[in-house]
């Protein structure tokens, strides 16, 4: 009897949740003001962007995280602040209520705002570029686009960016089957801003952010719902779980914190055969992570927003 029920485990997938470690920060960024809302590699440096209008972005160097990471008594790191030049889209796009993502692609940089307007919200891609020296990011006034969103969500609008050959892939982060007709995402040219689009399968809950293609044009994303967004985001049947068993702390909590991996095939965007990673959930305290990026071969960095506090965390991938 014992022998069969360990098979029968084994036969519906061990689905072992994993437990993310801080990187203790310091100084601003750990202020709930800064809402960081994505994050990418630039050179050697992780780079955060705060939400709101505030003219810097947050750098980190790669082996501080790595010394930390290393450490048995880790010392906070204070990221430095780089000179973040755009307009005041304050003044220029009614509603504005901040970035969400950032990308780059050499001196190539791309970004997404967004804001809402008469109740309906409104999604926008800039671009410009950065120093690589001085590592100053200027978007000029002009490289605006406005993107129609897909559908109309309260405060869903487009949360990530990845960068393909030389186009950018823009995420709406709502991608559900009762959502949406079709879940495509939009692409913009770098070179002169054609708008076209890529074809992407459902997906219930939120994407709140990607990182950049590996060598097979792989990718993870952060697959995210908070409890309180059910009735606005009304999602089907989830299929990853249905393909995958859920972990401890997901079959006991309404909520779902977890990494999934996509790839470009065929042009098009399709889910891996990968099982997602889970993260272990807390207990009334749902925390909305906002930006990842890969660290090296190890696995991922991760950053919340302000919900419930600013974290920046390691999650190993095996």
């Amino acid at each position: 009897m014992k022998i069969i029920k360990i098979i029968l485990f084994l036969s519906l997938g061990i689905c072992r949740e994993v437990e993310f470690k801080e990187i203790q920060l310091s100084g601003l960024i750990t202020d709930k003001k800064q809402e960081i809302s994505g994050l990418e590699w630039y050179q050697d440096n992780l780079v955060l962007l705060p939400e709101n209008l505030g003219g810097f972005v947050y750098m980190i160097s790669k082996e501080r995280i790595k010394k930390q990471l290393r450490s048995y008594k880790p010392e906070p790191i204070e990221p430095r602040q780089v000179s973040f030049k755009t307009a005041d889209y304050s003044k220029i796009i009614p509603g504005f209520q901040g970035f969400e993502a950032i990308a780059f692609k050499n001196e190539f940089v791309a970004i997404t705002l967004e804001a809402k307007n008469d109740k309906e919200m409104h999604g926008y891609y800039a671009w410009g570029t950065i120093n690589p020296e001085s590592f100053e990011i200027m978007i000029p006034e002009k490289n605006l686009l406005e993107l129609p969103v897909p559908v109309q969500v309260k405060n869903f609008t487009f949360e990530s960016l990845l960068i393909h050959e030389e186009k950018a892939i823009v995420y709406f982060e709502a991608n559900g089957r009762n959502l949406r007709e079709n879940a495509w995402q939009y692409t913009v040219s770098l070179a002169d801003q054609k708008v076209e689009k890529i074809e992407h399968p459902f997906i219930e809950y939120r994407i709140n952010d990607v990182t950049r293609l590996d060598r097979f044009k792989k990718f993870w994303a952060i697959n995210y719902l908070w409890p309180g967004d059910r009735k606005l985001l009304k999602p089907a049947n989830d299929a990853v779980f249905e393909h995958y068993r859920k972990g401890l702390s997901h079959s006991k909590i309404d909520g779902v914190e977890r990494l999934i991996e996509f790839q470009i095939n065929n042009g098009q965007i399709e889910m891996t055969n990968r099982s997602p990673i889970q993260l272990v959930l807390k207990e009334k305290e749902s925390r909305n992570w906002e930006g990842i990026v890969r660290m090296d071969k190890r696995g991922f960095l991760i950053a919340t927003d302000k919900y419930p506090r600013m974290i920046l965390g390691f999650v190993p991938l095996n």
